[in-house]
């Protein structure tokens, strides 16, 4: 796994404060890539992997608010904001998310904050119901 560069930690990090959860927030993942010349960065509350209960081996997800305000804050210019809705279809494995585009310490920053998880990773917890506690996993 390759380490993200200095400026970049510092602006996952400063984002994700941003993110404020309705109950106890599940951690958080981050994704990126260089791609061009353009900094893609996916921002997402890992799944919850239920254990024991009536509802043992699904998932859930983490509902949280973004302080937009604050996020827009750390970009010294922002070229595009957008909110999609739904998947664009089976590939999409961002689904709905928030998309910014502009300008963060002079390097051109694509951040994405997805509403859920994307598949291909796995449950950052689990909720063991039968202890009342959560187990985090990553």
């Amino acid at each position: 796994m390759v380490s993200p560069p200095d400026w970049l930690s510092l602006f996952v990090n400063a984002a994700t404060l941003n993110l404020h959860s309705y109950d106890v927030l599940s951690p958080l993942g981050c994704h990126f890539q260089q791609v061009k010349g353009i900094w893609e960065v996916t921002l997402f509350a890992s799944r919850t992997e239920i254990v024991g209960g009536s509802e043992d081996g699904g998932t859930s997800h983490s509902p949280f608010d973004v302080d937009l305000k604050s996020v827009l804050g750390l970009f010294s210019r922002v070229d595009a904001i957008c909110w999609q809705t739904q998947p664009l279809g089976r590939n999409d494995e961002l689904g709905a998310h928030l998309s910014i585009e502009g300008l963060y310490e002079d390097k051109q920053v694509w951040l994405r904050i997805t509403s859920t998880a994307p598949e291909r990773f796995e449950a950052g917890r689990r909720a063991i119901v039968n202890l009342h506690q959560f187990e985090e996993t990553w």
